[in-house]
């Protein structure tokens, strides 16, 4: 394919369908307030996307949220199906195919509370990472924020020369008529085979071959995307903090709740050494070295502004929380950068109680704390980071924007289970509650679509999944082997649809998903 309009990036194949709740708004304003800063929320809002993939994202954020939707990817094809799916469920979301120049360029854009980007600053060249700023100082609302995500150093030192490997093969010996996943398979067998000649490289570098076998068993159009592009610009923190000064955008925190737990990431020398750092900025480069940070997920705000403790604690015993998944499936152990830690039963098993109790309908941190009344509030909200952390819990945004958007969601989410009738691709529905999407499988879809129709059992939704399944010659997998009839299929998918009633059903209805 021709590099006229692509500036180097791989777009010979697609990206992946998939889910980022990193670009929530209601999920960035939490992770704000977490680390007492305030942010902008209202009614009226306008928020943006830049390089938006196959636009899942900005399609279930511009349902589940108040306000409008603006965003760019400039790979035609995902741009075609991101306004296909937003034109199918009549969303007002203005979705384009501009370059960064090109969006630039416009003048009908409005000022925005947030411009998120994920996975798009390392892979792009520098000139785009300034037009990238530019977008922001020209188009940012003071006191909006900025969510950027990235590569970074030190942790990516070792395997960055792996990288270039795989897009130096793909630049000068890819074949014309070879396919984007031979011309990946070919990348890999080389690199494979160079290390294997013993290289000094591959002695100064531990378990290099283990990575490299790691990112043979990943999703090939993951792989084109992470590894592929000519541009691939990995920053240390500082670098990326300097970059974006020009629009007056301050770092504030990360996008990762498990972050404001220290002993998951650090290990007690760690948090002596960063406490005599003064300056926040040094003391979260440091950071980076000690957990060997390698991808980032960051915030920035244009005029940051602090709370008083007082504001941040009333604003923290006011936001609800929902349970995604069953007590007894959330994990009993996290990891960290520090290494495993239990979930302490003492601590845990009263705030999921709590969390389940009434329906598992979203509960404030006041009402949490009050139902856990032998723990601290702290612990509590500590309890609550951590499993948000582990995607077991969401924050949510208020009951008044949930009823605002609960239309609009349901109209996407029919239009979502629709397409389950066909397709795999897209295993996530919008809730009105989290503002965010909601991991839903595509046999889960096609038993919501039964209980649609007034199916009440879960062996007419295994029936109903059965008979579109059958039709289009797909079988079920148990143990690793294909399902051969229709009765060892039609069994199996009862099994999963009476787990699906027992379990997850109750969610999604706390989630006013069903």
């Amino acid at each position: 394919m021709s590099d006229t309009w692509n500036e180097g990036y791989f777009t010979d194949e697609g990206y992946t369908y998939s889910y980022s709740r990193e670009i929530n708004p209601v999920f960035q304003r939490y992770c704000l307030l977490l680390r007492g800063f305030a942010s902008l929320e209202s009614s009226e809002s306008y928020h943006c996307e830049l390089g938006f993939g196959q636009g899942v994202s900005i399609n279930i954020h511009a349902a589940a949220n108040p306000g409008s939707y603006v965003g760019t990817d400039f790979t035609p094809s995902q741009a075609a199906f991101a306004s296909t799916l937003a034109s199918d469920w009549n969303s007002d979301a203005r979705l384009y195919d501009d370059s960064f120049a090109q969006l630039l360029a416009r003048n009908d854009l409005p000022q925005f509370d947030s411009i998120s980007l994920h996975g798009i600053w390392t892979w792009v060249s520098r000139d785009n990472q300034q037009l990238i700023v530019e977008f922001a100082r020209r188009h940012l609302k003071p006191g909006g924020m900025l969510y950027v995500s990235y590569n970074c150093f030190p942790g990516w030192s070792p395997a960055a020369p792996l990288r270039n490997l795989f897009s130096l093969h793909d630049r000068f010996t890819k074949s014309a008529s070879a396919g984007p996943d031979q011309r990946i398979d070919a990348a890999l067998q080389f690199s494979e085979a160079l290390l294997a000649a013993n290289p000094n490289y591959a002695s100064s570098v531990p378990n290099l071959d283990a990575k490299l076998q790691s990112i043979k068993g990943q999703n090939r159009q993951y792989i084109a995307h992470e590894y592929f592009n000519r541009s691939w610009d990995c920053m240390y923190f500082t670098d990326v903090v300097d970059a974006m000064a020009p629009a007056k955008l301050d770092y504030v925190t990360t996008a990762v709740p498990l972050d404001a737990v220290d002993p998951l990431n650090l290990r007690p020398e760690g948090m002596d050494f960063l406490e005599g750092i003064e300056h926040p900025i040094m003391r979260e480069q440091a950071r980076d070295y000690f957990v060997n940070q390698s991808f980032r997920r960051d915030l920035y705000v244009r005029g940051a502004t602090r709370l008083s403790t007082a504001e941040q604690r009333q604003a923290l015993f006011n936001t609800r929380f929902i349970l995604l998944q069953a007590p007894e499936s959330v994990p009993v152990h996290v990891r960290g950068p520090a290494g495993e830690a239990s979930l302490q039963t003492e601590i845990y098993g009263p705030v999921l109680e709590a969390l389940t109790a009434n329906n598992y309908t979203p509960k404030t941190l006041r009402q949490l704390s009050a139902a856990a009344s032998s723990l601290a509030s702290d612990d509590v909200l500590q309890a609550l980071n951590v499993l948000i952390g582990m995607n077991a819990v969401a924050p949510c945004q208020s009951e008044a924007a949930e009823k605002g958007v609960q239309a609009r969601c349901n109209d996407l989410n029919l239009e979502l289970c629709k397409r389950s009738l066909l397709s795999d691709k897209i295993q996530v529905l919008a809730s009105p509650v989290t503002g965010g999407g909601i991991t839903v499988s595509r046999f889960e879809q096609l038993f919501l679509i039964a209980i649609k129709h007034g199916q009440e059992h879960p062996a007419e939704w295994a029936q109903l999944a059965w008979a579109i399944l059958g039709e289009q010659g797909e079988v079920l997998v148990r143990d690793g082997a294909p399902l051969a009839s229709a009765e060892e299929n039609i069994a199996e998918l009862t099994l999963s649809a009476q787990v699906f009633a027992s379990n997850k059903l109750v969610i999604l209805r706390a989630l006013n998903i069903v």
